[in-house]
């Protein structure tokens, strides 16, 4: 347990990459940036497909260099949810719109927090499941045990739960019936089987449906956003259920609620765009050509 005569003694060790680090986040960011020609090519080609000329270059460079710092401090604070004490993590999340979860669980239907991969979605995740309640987290199992052990032991540290998202609707309709928050990230590609296609930055992405399935089928869906804050912090708002219009097109449903879905994540994006993964291909089943 901390005791407040030892809270700054915990912010000067775990606050170092958030607060006083910033020299070293530049430069391990940098020598990231010069040495991972992979991910730098995959950040500036993302970046010049969705912004399609309204960035320059120079603007496209520095807000791929702004990308690798993120992921630097995303790194460190990843430490952090493993080691430090759960007193820290607590202080160091704030949780915005929690009265719209309590509204959708009063239904008693579960509800399904949308996410991205924006902020530190890792640590808003943990932080939620020690001040709010437990969660269930859909993720994809890791092929290396110990690198799937892990990700399982990071996701349970704060009393959350974790369902591999291979095994599929039958565990997380489980975790409904029981009126629990069910989290699923929907920013990444999917397969052309398991996923629709939905614009993303004016651009056709294929997004896994099976939140907008859920809506259809009457489970509250509610946008779950997560962005770091200047002071090292890590703010998660919670959005209300996104309205689903039911008629007697079940695709055409589920389609619309999908898109409205990745509308309201594309907007977030673009307000801090330096924290999304833009490291990732996310338009890679339609544009390959932009990855080669």
């Amino acid at each position: 347990m901390t005791t407040p005569a030892g809270e700054p003694e915990n912010r000067r060790q775990w606050g170092i990459v958030a607060h006083g680090g910033d020299w070293l986040v530049r430069n391990l960011a940098a020598l990231w940036y010069r040495l991972d020609r992979r991910h730098r090519r995959i950040t500036l080609a993302n970046l010049e497909f969705a912004y399609r000329g309204t960035l320059s270059p120079a603007a496209q460079e520095r807000l791929a260099r702004r990308v690798f710092c993120h992921f630097v401090r995303f790194a460190w604070e990843m430490v952090e949810l493993l080691l430090a004490p759960l007193a820290v993590i607590r202080r160091k999340v704030i949780i915005l719109g929690e009265e719209h979860m309590e509204a959708a669980l009063a239904q008693g239907r579960g509800a399904v927090a949308i996410a991205a991969h924006a902020g530190n979605w890792e640590y808003t995740v943990m932080g939620y499941g020690l001040l709010c309640r437990p969660g269930v987290v859909v993720g994809r199992e890791l092929d290396q045990p110990w690198a799937a052990r892990l990700a399982r032991y990071l996701r349970q540290r704060g009393g959350n739960s974790m369902v591999a998202k291979q095994k599929g609707m039958k565990e997380i309709m489980g975790h409904l019936r029981q009126n629990r928050v069910v989290g699923i990230v929907i920013d990444q590609n999917t397969t052309t089987a398991g996923g629709l296609l939905v614009d993303f930055f004016g651009r056709p992405a294929r997004t896994t449906p099976v939140a907008a399935l859920l809506a259809r089928r009457g489970v509250p869906v509610l946008p779950t956003l997560s962005r770091r804050l200047a002071d090292g912090r890590h703010l998660m708002v919670i959005l209300p259920p996104l309205p689903l219009i039911k008629t007697s097109d079940a695709q055409a449903d589920i389609r619309r609620h999908l898109e409205l879905q990745s509308r309201v994540i594309e907007a977030w994006v673009r307000t801090c765009p330096e924290q999304w993964l833009w490291l990732h291909r996310r338009w890679k089943n339609q544009f390959p050509e932009i990855y080669s």
